[in-house]
């Protein structure tokens, strides 16, 4: 796996990009958090994601026959939910730099950042199906992870994120937003780790690195979102902070991800 990364050109390019932004996010810290420079920068590193989401669409087809095949779809969905990142950057970005207003909630860039949810669910379950964890559900202990794992995220969550949420039926789309995020993105990450406690058996030959990769990609992509959330909810969230590098540090790592099934080996 380490070599199909290595030896794919795409990887450069992805790398480069990631260069340039820790460089240019060392610079913020200093004096450019929060201004204007913050927006472009955040707009600079969806450049990762729409990249990787490129890449992902063409490894797909071009090596798993895209919506042909389980492993295909699976590249399809993560990639589009990179690209639904990459457009919510957008429409930030304009909000922000050319409109010069606050970026109103719900808005169109909330099209693209929730995109990622059903997007990423639904290929962690694509590969839950290509790992063999399926047929750990044959099992009592496989049919008790599979209650437990989700009962334990959406416990999580509840305790984190939406025992405070005032349930104000007078906007329905923010109402949905406000508790689909937090359970949504739950939802891959449970997925992934009900995947790797399956099949941690079943894995072998030339998918186990990948699946494990890509695991600890949606574990990455969970982290990052989950602090987005806190810093958003606690109001200390600033442009060009923290919690954007762990962003384009998410991006690029599943765009590694993506990478690695370019090559059967």
């Amino acid at each position: 796996m380490i070599n199909t990364i290595i030896n794919h050109k795409a990887t450069y390019w992805i790398l480069f990009l990631y260069s340039v932004v820790f460089i240019w996010w060392v610079k913020l810290q200093y004096n450019g958090v929060g201004t204007s420079e913050a927006y472009i920068f955040n707009w600079f590193y969806g450049l990762i994601g729409l990249s990787g989401g490129i890449y992902g669409i063409k490894i797909s087809v071009k090596k798993w026959g895209g919506w042909k095949s389980i492993i295909g779809k699976g590249l399809i969905l993560l990639s589009i939910g990179l690209l639904g990142q990459w457009f919510g950057l957008q429409v930030w970005t304009y909000y922000n730099v050319f409109a010069k207003i606050e970026v109103p909630y719900p808005s169109l860039a909330d099209i693209g950042y929730f995109a990622l949810i059903p997007a990423y669910t639904l290929a962690a379950w694509m590969f839950t199906h290509a790992s063999g964890a399926k047929f750990s559900l044959r099992t009592k202990s496989g049919k008790l992870y599979a209650l437990l794992i989700p009962l334990v995220s959406l416990t999580l969550a509840y305790a984190i994120f939406l025992k405070d949420i005032g349930f104000n039926l007078s906007n329905p789309i923010k109402l949905f937003l406000d508790i689909g995020y937090p359970l949504g993105e739950m939802l891959p990450v449970s997925i992934a780790a009900f995947t790797l406690t399956l099949s941690k058996r079943l894995l072998g030959g030339t998918m186990k690195s990948r699946i494990i990769f890509l695991i600890g990609a949606f574990f990455f992509q969970f982290l990052t979102e989950y602090a987005f959330l806190y810093t958003a909810g606690i109001e200390t969230y600033i442009n060009g902070g923290w919690n954007d590098l762990m962003y384009a540090t998410s991006y690029t790592i599943m765009s590694l991800a993506l990478i690695a099934f370019n090559d059967y080996k």
